[in-house]
């Protein structure tokens, strides 16, 4: 079922549903969620997460349900050689 979603906030664009992948911290740790429905701006990308969806996720985190997969993510340290 596609949802509906108002204009774009910020540049009023059409937004429509996609299915994407959606990151998340919570207690200091990383989350990713995979084909989250969201609505995407197809004028400027901004996202958007209907309540539900949000209320969704918030629950699946506070009870830690065990992950579908784990992924190892390599971090950086950013260094510049602009001085």
């Amino acid at each position: 079922m596609v949802k509906k979603y108002s204009d774009c906030f910020y540049c009023g664009g059409a937004v429509e549903e996609q299915f994407n992948p959606r990151e998340f911290r919570w207690k200091s740790r990383l989350f990713i969620f995979e084909d989250v429905p969201m609505g995407v701006c197809t004028q400027c990308g901004e996202k958007v997460l209907k309540p539900e969806v949000a209320k969704a996720i918030d629950r699946i985190l506070q009870e830690e349900k065990k992950p579908t997969k784990t992924i190892k993510v390599p971090v950086y340290q950013y260094e510049s050689d602009v001085v």
